[in-house]
């Protein structure tokens, strides 16, 4: 089953997140850095990741290094979540979209269905 991986190392942002999107029907993992996120993706892959970039461990930018050299998350879904309010850094990375903290969930909702679709279709990829 898809889901939607959030990578933040505030646990109540991924919580407030993960909350949100469950209500609207997805399924959600949490990963509190980079290194945990590439965890989870020994599994599944998910079907798109909110990231936070500056985290301890490995960061955001540590992360999406690693994506690269994986040729299975090839064109996955990034939406970059950050409190410097560089939408700029989204732009270099190629991510699919940005989200500015403090977080604004309405906006975290439109921006995921805009880019997966709503639940009942995004959870049948």
């Amino acid at each position: 089953m898809s889901y939607i991986l959030v990578v933040d190392d505030d646990a109540s942002h991924r919580t407030l997140i993960c909350d949100a999107l469950e209500e609207m029907g997805y399924r959600t993992e949490q990963a509190a850095n980079g290194r945990e996120a590439l965890d989870v993706f020994e599994g599944d892959l998910p079907q798109a990741v909110l990231l936070d970039l500056r985290m301890p461990v490995m960061s955001g930018w540590g992360l999406l290094d690693a994506l690269k050299k994986m040729p299975r998350a090839r064109g996955l879904p990034i939406i970059i979540i950050s409190g410097y309010g560089f939408e700029w850094e989204a732009e270099l990375v190629g991510a699919a979209g940005y989200i500015s903290k403090p977080v604004d969930l309405d906006k975290v909702r439109m921006t995921v269905q805009r880019i997966i679709g709503p639940p009942e279709v995004a959870m049948m990829h």
